[in-house]
């Protein structure tokens, strides 16, 4: 495929909706030190953080559609907050187009010691004796760990108190200090907790183990078929991008993500990077827009 003449001209503005130091900020250093390699411009990072995700998501869909501006978006701001929050800053149907993929993770449920579970049957055994006795930490009302705990409740019939935290880092550590019971985490930043003995894992929310964690359960295909909740990030760009300079990026951006260096290191915060077409990216963006659309209904969640 021909490159378009004259693209790109000057840097490229790589929009993250979040702070320094997480995954997101981890896979948008890795792709965009290879992607200024391959294009010949520098592609330059900005986290703008807040709102779940919403803040960083509103300002790359107000950017001009010239391929200059891209957004590493997470699942919370594109597929589940446009469903919970009243006149948010942009549509993601109308206002991006899907590039690449960049990585999927599970959510690892993440126990207090103490609670002398070592499974997820357990941890239900134990809840249903004590009713409205334990809990679950959340990162917010409709956050991926707020889902993953009320579809928890709802599909084994347990009840638990529902603790919102402002962010993962304050749930791990209402986990971590006993105050919480359980939290479906993110796995960066559970699993150090997990081999230093001050969490117990109980099992990720998919339909197979993750690299990070081999030998913890996959709950999708251990009993519990509706956990399958991993979160994912993509690269978009805004509607009216010249279809050429999207193929590119697609192009691009697939084959750093295929580099074996960079599959390891995001192996080992537990990411995957599934090979997709631009318009397989697309179908799936799609699919998880109705999957949570539907579960949010379900769920009655209301922000």
């Amino acid at each position: 495929m021909a490159q378009p003449s004259s693209y790109p001209s000057h840097p490229i503005q790589l929009i993250l909706p979040y702070a320094p130091g997480g995954t997101g900020d981890v896979i948008a250093r890795l792709v965009s030190e290879k992607l200024s390699v391959e294009l010949g411009q520098p592609v330059i990072i900005l986290n703008k953080p807040g709102a779940a995700g919403t803040i960083g998501a509103g300002a790359a869909a107000r950017a001009k559609p010239d391929g200059y501006t891209l957004l590493l978006g997470y699942t919370s701001e594109m597929v589940i907050s446009p469903y919970l929050i009243p006149d948010i800053p942009y549509s993601v149907s109308h206002d991006f187009v899907p590039v690449a993929m960049a990585g999927s993770t599970p959510l690892i449920l993440v126990a207090n010691p103490k609670l002398k579970v070592k499974d997820m049957r357990g941890f239900i055994a134990l809840a249903k004796k004590q009713p409205n006795v334990l809990s679950y930490a959340t990162a917010g009302v409709g956050s991926p760990a707020d889902i993953a705990g009320r579809l928890l409740e709802k599909t084994t019939g347990i009840r638990l108190i529902n603790v919102p935290y402002k962010g993962g880092g304050q749930a791990t550590t209402s986990v971590v200090s006993g105050f919480s019971s359980i939290y479906f985490s993110g796995m960066p930043p559970a699993v150090p907790f997990i081999k230093s003995g001050n969490l117990i894992a109980l099992g990720v929310t998919s339909k197979v183990a993750s690299p990070a964690a081999p030998n913890v359960a996959a709950l999708a295909s251990a009993g519990f078929p509706r956990l399958d909740l991993n979160g994912w990030f993509g690269f978009f760009v805004q509607k009216g991008v010249d279809p050429k300079i999207t193929a590119l990026l697609a192009k691009k951006i697939n084959a750093i993500l295929q580099d074996p260096i960079i599959r390891g290191k995001l192996k080992v915060l537990g990411v995957t990077t599934p090979t997709m077409t631009q318009a397989q990216f697309a179908n799936y963006v799609a699919h998880e827009q109705k999957k949570y659309a539907a579960l949010i209904k379900e769920l009655n969640i209301k922000y």
